[in-house]
């Protein structure tokens, strides 16, 4: 019994010195995730950081996202907790374009400047492991308070709880209730169904899984309504060469309205879909794009279904990381640089990093675009690609454009054309020069052709087509 209540004592007096050493890990850990940030938003500058204190420490940052967000952080770490404070500030250029939003927002200091009248606070207490609450038992555990200021004078109702494993890794969970008609600026109000949001990640970043629903949202305003519901996040990461991931995500709306002053205005898209899919075998990157709809109801046109679905096909994995790594430092440039000269900065920065990205010959498949009414469709499939590039060639964009192969099979159906507002209802009137020519062929109630674009000449259905010998013929009239 003694011993036991020996080791008891010796566990109490050493707890100090280990919460003390796992809030030193966790501020380490903190740091790092900060650093990924930047690797993640090339526009994310780190302006200032300064630390100081030995037992107990206090670190101060700032970032620049251009010259119209800042924002600053500063984190003190304690015995047996922590405090993180992270304030985001929008400059007045920045509420420019959120015309219902400036009218609201208050000043934010006394200080006469007009650019810092919107603040967007996270509060954070951290706990120290390896106790760190009544069911956590980790290197830390965090609980995050959200605050406005400016156009949202009160705290959004707003839970955010993470967790931090021991050996690296982590999760966060993000929830909300819902609620009606927050007013958020000059007669605009914000009413939601509420978030769930959970996000896992490994040591060093190196993966993440993000899921998340957001049942309704709602914005009212004097311009109008706008309406999204059934909001639905899927995404598996993981990381394949540095700062580039691969993996699959989903974004999904159920429905979104846009209810405008004028009927002309009101817009309304179902079934709205956003995936990717991001691998790379052998060295190389493949990434596929699909973005399709249901019905999409507007004035004067309404569409059953829309489809964009794209493939990125051998894409180099060190060009197109020294490509990302270019466009990211080229991103961090004294924002007080003239555009001009920020422009120029960046075309040469990415020159020699595309260069060789495009040697690899990578090429993108049209799998499909497509657009359709209860009529019919309208479809287009094929493939671009650059074949048997040099890098002399980026030296004459002339010679550059003979390397580039294009086919892009279209059909359209005769009724889909017809039913296309505006000139829709002459459109067959207009090719008909074209089908005369034999560059269309008209069959089955549909059109269709082969466009090819290779050697630096381009055809139709097979025919050498030059638009402007076409436009000279007098049988030629589109």
């Amino acid at each position: 019994m003694k011993k036991i209540l020996v080791g008891i004592a010796v566990l109490a007096l050493l707890y100090p010195v280990v919460a003390w050493l796992m809030g030193v890990a966790i501020e380490r850990r903190i740091d790092q995730l900060s650093d990924q940030g930047q690797l993640i938003l090339p526009q994310l500058r780190l302006t200032q950081r300064s630390q100081h204190g030995v037992l107990t420490s206090d670190e101060d940052a700032s970032y620049e996202i251009g010259s119209t967000i800042k924002i600053t952080r500063h984190y003190h770490r304690g015995w047996f907790s922590s405090l993180d404070d992270v304030t985001l500030e929008m400059s007045s250029a920045a509420l420019d374009a959120l015309t219902a939003l400036k009218p609201a927002a208050a000043p934010s200091s006394n200080d006469g400047s007009e650019h810092r009248t919107f603040r967007f606070l996270l509060h954070s207490v951290i706990q120290h492991g390896p106790f760190c609450g009544s069911k956590c038992f980790a290197l830390a555990g965090a609980e995050t308070d959200a605050r406005f200021t400016g156009p949202l004078q009160a705290s959004l109702p707003m839970t955010i709880r993470s967790r931090f494993a021991f050996f690296g890794g982590g999760m966060t969970t993000v929830s909300s209730p819902a609620f009606d008609h927050m007013q958020i600026g000059q007669d605009v109000n914000l009413s939601w169904g509420g978030i769930d949001s959970t996000m896992h990640y490994g040591a060093r970043q190196d993966w993440y899984d993000l899921a998340a629903s957001v049942p309704s949202l709602r914005l009212e305003g004097a311009k109008g309504t706008l309406k999204i519901d059934g909001i639905g996040f899927d995404v598996h990461s993981k990381r394949l060469l540095r700062t580039l991931y691969g993996g699959d995500s989903r974004i999904e709306i159920t429905r979104l309205n846009v209810t405008g002053v004028e009927k002309a205005q009101n817009l309304s898209i179902s079934n709205l879909l956003l995936a990717t899919q991001n691998h790379a075998p052998d060295g190389f990157m493949n990434v596929g794009y699909q973005m399709g709809t249901g019905e999409i109801v507007t004035q004067p046109l309404t569409l059953s279904s829309a489809h964009v679905d794209l493939t990125w096909k051998h894409l180099g994995l060190d060009s197109l990381e020294s490509l990302v790594a270019a466009i990211r430092e080229a991103g961090q440039q004294n924002t007080s640089v003239a555009p001009a000269v920020r422009a120029q900065t960046m075309m040469a920065a990415i020159k020699q990093p595309l260069e060789a990205l495009l040697l690899n010959q990578p090429e993108m498949d049209i799998d499909r675009m497509s657009a359709a009414t209860t009529q019919g469709q309208g479809l287009i499939t094929g493939v671009i690609r650059l074949v048997g590039a040099s890098a002399a060639d980026f030296e004459a964009p002339a010679m550059l454009l003979r390397k580039l192969d294009v086919r892009l099979d279209v059909a359209i159906d005769e009724a889909f054309l017809s039913s296309l507002p505006g000139a829709g209802a002459n459109a067959l009137t207009l090719l008909q020069p074209m089908i005369d020519q034999g560059y269309i062929a008209r069959t089955n109630g549909a059109l269709r052709t082969q466009i090819l674009f290779r050697g630096g000449q381009p055809s139709f259905n097979g025919k050498p087509f030059n638009p402007a010998r076409s436009s000279a013929d007098p049988k030629f009239r589109p």
